[in-house]
């Protein structure tokens, strides 16, 4: 199983195991060695840095937001206590 990150603005995914040749990432190139400063090849917005894990990312809120597993499931805890 390889990790794959998603770009939180265009929901572009980078896999590891595939890498993305037309970028210049081989298969097999991790996530890490990737120059920070790359850009989302999609939609050119986000950078390395901003990428999210994938299995933290459930989809963005079409602002650009992140909605992560973790902040659903803060909201709904949230909502439960009201």
């Amino acid at each position: 199983m390889s990790t794959q990150y998603v770009c939180p603005n265009c929901e572009y995914v980078y896999d590891e195991a595939k890498g993305d040749p037309r970028e210049g990432w081989p298969a097999g190139t991790a996530f890490t060695d990737i120059d920070p400063d790359w850009t989302c090849p999609d939609c050119g917005v986000r950078e390395q840095v901003d990428f999210v894990p994938a299995e933290e990312f459930t989809h963005n809120d079409q602002d650009g937001n992140i909605i992560s597993a973790e902040t659903r499931a803060r909201q709904a805890q949230e909502g439960q206590q009201q």
